[in-house]
């Protein structure tokens, strides 16, 4: 008797563990679409710059980090570095 509701248990948490590893399967899938969507719409800021004659202040405002002007009238512009911010 004893042996048999071990075995009921082990195969009901076998069963358990089963699930949650589809249900994570499923969640690591998901999380990853959110961040393919995330980057394309990063890369779509890009691209209205480049497409653009002037681009809106809105979307510079997202992606410069720091716009550096040295005394020979050299720039440097830093970059936002985490990509989660341009989103």
């Amino acid at each position: 008797m004893i042996e048999n509701t071990y075995r009921e248990l082990e195969i009901d948490k076998t069963n358990q563990i089963e699930k949650l590893q589809q249900i994570l399967k499923k969640e690591e899938q998901e999380i990853s679409k959110e961040k393919i969507k995330k980057l394309k719409t990063a890369i779509e800021y890009f691209d209205d710059i480049i497409e653009s004659e002037m681009p809106s202040r809105y979307v510079l405002e997202n992606i410069i980090d720091t716009i550096w002007i040295y005394s020979d009238k050299t720039l440097k512009i830093d970059l936002k570095v985490d990509i989660e911010k341009l989103v």
